[in-house]
């Protein structure tokens, strides 16, 4: 249905609007700015305007519109085209982006114009509908710190730009299904300029207010960018209690006093007291600025924080919501937080000693991934002792005798742009290499699949059918047909050579996440946000079973050489084994924080290695289905995992624009590769020397030299 946006129009919604691009009921345009349709309202309860659902070829957009009562309003007008300026400035995952145009004014065929902005949709439920959807259930302090850091990097970028927010709660927080948070509804977004802080205590600051979230002192039109640490640790304690801040129990008007700690038992005092300090009544009491309070965080010691909350935590599954306990969703840590070389930890088991009783080392590491996981290291230039608490502190010269080696520095390379291939319209979604490694396909989310010869840059072939995003691909073992799946379920079949559909399976409820074939090529199985995996027959497109278990959408599946096993992972933390041929469930992996992103299986069949948004690789073993160790050093989600043609090496990609590569026999990180600047959703190994990325940011895909 196509919508048309005049406040009066007789039949907004006329049924032969579809058809057409101006409204058959009024003459209005419904193509607006030539590009956006309007597709349905989703909101009439949004501060001062209409939020609409609207799509970009295939891609969806949110619009807001001014309501033509409040445009007569300066300030209001103001605030509204503000947000659009904040957003476009911020270019920050954590906001939703606006393009430099994403404000305009709409001229119906009657009446005054409106005033419009044009968003990112995320896709995702804000925090309070997602506490809705899990039965206000606290989460655990784990998660809560996990959320806590990544909303004080999104603030710390506001603030950067001079702005804060003012209406930070549960309903303006968004979850993208990757885990990543999103600030919403920057419409009472304030400057910070030296003007504004001299008019704090007088007359015709705007006052913004929502019930519990907002401080006393933006209660009396007198906010400031502290005023953002109270409402967000007024969010924080109500993910961590399940209740709202106005709740009776947790505050008390006859003495104003807010207790909120017997309702968080959970977490440890250390963490309630840091929640404290950002609702405190005083703005002199709490954090200065959003990087004081990143360093607050980081300095809270692993031994501090109680995770035993965590078990009741349950993950924020976006495709449809499910039964069963889950647990936290991964989150990004900065480069700055981050002082050290990548390390491989082995399993968590006894303490592992040595024969040195010391270690001496010259700066802090944090490695936060998922969880917090922090190395206990010494002060820079003091030298001082790391032990194990079972064993006396070392002499001067037992030490010298049993210090260990360093580890070898891992040579880090800045990549050179050979090529790019911009023949797509939207994101990228999906590579695959074909074996003369010199033609690839793509698949995309403006609704097509291209073929592409590397050699010269030109698409041989674009697959045109599905109705929305494609979103994963796969192909026979003679290359000579092509599988994708969509966002819409659809599962197709095409000619590889000419492009032509060749069949349809019935495919999902949901979007299918990920395809892969038997060795033989006579089954296809398809992992979808559905929670369930389907096998089905290649020749017939008929299904043949139907394999349940996830707890959540599954991301990422492979099928082993053997053609015995299937291997899962999804956001429900798990990777699971099944039997190929009769679907039974055959071992359940655990060990990520967070969503399994991506696994790759070495050629031998000896190495399964897992990737997630919880920052890290794990390494296991597929004969013992044991853990190996956990692969750390990627500071953000890492999407992406390739095994070279020759099973040595593993290219892992991530949101922290990095490739690394592993050595796959040891685990042990060979090279980083920098310098994408693009997050890196996808890879292909031509060689040591040529990769290829893409992401889902922008629709480029991208062939670099690694080696200089």
């Amino acid at each position: 249905m196509s919508l048309c946006i005049n406040p009066n129009c007789p039949q907004p919604a006329h049924p032969e609007n579809n058809q057409h691009v101006t409204c058959q009921a009024c003459g209005s345009d419904l193509l607006l700015q030539n590009c956006y349709r309007v597709m349905r309202l989703l909101s009439s309860n949004s501060g001062f305007g209409l939020v609409y659902e609207a799509y970009q070829q295939d891609q969806p957009k949110i619009l807001k519109v001014l309501r033509r009562d409040r445009s007569d309003n300066p300030k209001i007008l103001s605030l509204f085209r503000k947000e659009a300026d904040v957003l476009s400035q911020l270019q920050h995952p954590g906001v939703p982006l606006v393009e430099g145009d994403g404000y305009f004014v709409y001229h119906p065929q009657t009446g005054p114009p409106l005033h419009c902005i044009v968003m990112e949709k995320i896709d995702g439920p804000n925090l309070l509908q997602w506490m809705q959807q899990q039965g206000n259930h606290p989460i655990g302090e784990q998660q809560a710190f996990q959320w806590l850091y990544q909303l004080a990097e999104i603030l710390r970028r506001i603030h950067q730009l001079n702005y804060f927010h003012r209406d930070i709660k549960p309903d303006n927080i968004m979850l993208r299904s990757n885990g990543q948070l999103v600030l919403v509804d920057f419409g009472a977004v304030r400057e910070m300029s030296q003007t504004y802080l001299a008019q704090v205590g007088s007359l015709g600051i705007t006052t913004i207010s929502s019930v519990g979230y907002t401080p006393p002192e933006q209660e009396q039109g007198q906010a400031v960018p502290q005023s953002d640490f109270y409402a967000l640790g007024r969010t924080i304690i109500f993910l961590l209690t399940g209740r709202s801040p106005n709740d009776t129990a947790l505050y008390d008007p006859m003495v104003n006093q807010f207790q909120w700690r017997p309702y968080a038992p959970q977490i440890s005092e250390d963490f309630a007291d840091l929640l404290d300090s950002l609702v405190s009544l005083r703005v002199i009491d709490r954090p200065k600025t959003a990087l004081e309070l990143l360093e607050r965080l980081q300095r809270l010691s692993l031994s501090q924080l109680n995770y035993q909350g965590d078990e009741a935590a349950l993950l924020a599954i976006t495709s449809p919501p499910v039964t069963g306990t889950t647990h936290s969703s991964g989150f990004h840590m900065s480069h700055y937080a981050l002082g050290g070389q990548s390390t491989v930890t082995p399993p968590a088991t006894e303490q592992q000693g040595e024969t040195g009783t010391g270690r001496t080392t010259t700066f802090w590491t944090w490695l936060i991934a998922g969880g917090v996981v922090m190395s206990a290291v010494a002060l820079l230039g003091l030298g001082i002792w790391s032990r194990q608490r079972s064993q006396p502190m070392p002499t001067a010269e037992s030490a010298a005798e049993t210090l260990p080696e360093p580890p070898p520095a891992v040579p880090e390379t800045s990549v050179q742009l050979l090529r790019t291939l911009s023949a797509h319209e939207n994101s990228v979604n999906d590579l695959k290499l074909l074996s003369n490694d010199r033609q690839f396909v793509s698949a995309s989310a403006d609704s097509t699949v291209r073929l592409w010869d590397l050699s010269t840059g030109d698409t041989l072939q674009t697959f045109t059918g599905h109705e929305t995003f494609v979103n994963t691909l796969s192909l026979s073992p003679d290359e000579r047909t092509l599988y994708s799946g969509s966002a819409s379920g659809e599962l197709l079949a095409w000619n590889l050579a000419t492009g032509e559909q060749q069949a349809a399976f019935a495919g999902h409820e949901g979007a299918v996440n990920h395809l892969d074939r038997s060795p033989d090529g006579r089954l296809l199985v398809s992992a979808g946000s559905d929670g369930i995996l389907k096998i089905w027959e290649t020749a017939t497109q008929a299904l043949v079973m139907t394999l349940r278990g996830h707890e959540g959408a599954v991301n990422t599946l492979f099928i082993t050489d053997d053609g015995q096993r299937i291997i899962s992972g999804g956001t429900d933390r798990t990777i699971r084994l099944w039997n190929l041929q009769t679907g039974d469930e055959m071992a359940v992996l655990e060990g990520h924080k967070s969503y399994v992103n991506a696994i790759a299986v070495s050629p031998d069949g000896r190495y399964l290695f897992s990737a997630s948004a919880d920052n890290t690789l794990i390494r296991w073993d597929l004969d013992t289905n044991e853990m190996l160790g956990t692969l750390e050093g990627h500071t953000s989600f890492v999407n992406a995992l390739t095994m070279s043609r020759n099973g040595q090496f593993l290219a892992s990609g991530s949101t922290d624009e990095t490739v690394r590569i592993w050595h796959v026999a040891t685990g042990e990180l060979q090279t980083i590769h920098t310098g994408f600047g693009m997050t890196v959703d996808h890879i292909l190994l031509l060689s040591r020397q040529q990769l290829v990325t893409a992401s889902q940011e922008n629709p480029a895909i991208k062939v670099w030299l690694t080696e200089e």
